[in-house]
């Protein structure tokens, strides 16, 4: 019953007032999809950060422990990585928005310039994230050569390999299926609230 007088509110409705609905509903399926992906990024940011520090933490007991040079040179610059993993992280973070703008126009404005950043820095990550580990599981690996047996050499490199790789697409396909659509429905809203 109280379903039958909305659908005839509904109808009876002006062309203005409906459009203002669909705006307001729009809106907040959005504010709920941004949400979700900025708890997501979060979660990132955050587990990403706990493996990198730990990744410190080990090289440097490591580094004190392991008496051979190129191993304390592939530690050294191990370190230098994840270090520069958590300030690229927390770079992107200076771009989040907060919830207490002054108007909604400069928050889906905002929101837009931080899933950019956001989408750049998932496509970059193979340039900064991946592809400097590699030289440094390379001098790794000529520095335990003879020491360790050769299945344990061979499966640290393809363990290595293989979660880059996986990182690697896994990024792609949360940049196309989940970032870009987002960035196409706030641009979709501004363009709406502009006009």
């Amino acid at each position: 019953m109280i379903e039958d007088e909305l659908i005839k509110i509904w109808q009876s409705s002006s062309k203005q007032e409906l459009i203002k609905f669909e705006k307001s509903k729009l809106m907040l399926e959005l504010q709920s999809s941004l949400k979700r992906l900025h708890r997501w990024w979060n979660y990132l940011e955050l587990s990403e950060s706990i493996l990198a520090v730990f990744g410190v933490l080990l090289s440097i007991l490591l580094f004190f422990k392991l008496p051979f040079i190129l191993i304390k040179i592939a530690l050294a610059l191990m370190i230098i990585c994840a270090i520069y993993l958590i300030i690229k992280y927390q770079g992107v973070k200076k771009f989040k928005p907060s919830d207490l703008e002054e108007n909604y126009l400069n928050y889906l404005k905002k929101n837009r310039e931080y899933l950019q950043t956001q989408k750049k820095f998932l496509k970059t990550y193979a340039y900064w994230g991946i592809l400097p580990v590699y030289p440094i599981m390379l001098l790794f690996t000529i520095s335990i050569w003879g020491k360790v047996p050769a299945y344990l050499i061979i499966l640290i490199n393809v363990a290595t390999i293989g979660i880059g790789v996986y990182g690697y697409f896994l990024n792609k396909k949360r940049v196309k299926k989940e970032i870009t659509p987002r960035i196409s429905r706030v641009n979709e809203l501004i363009n709406q609230l502009e006009q």
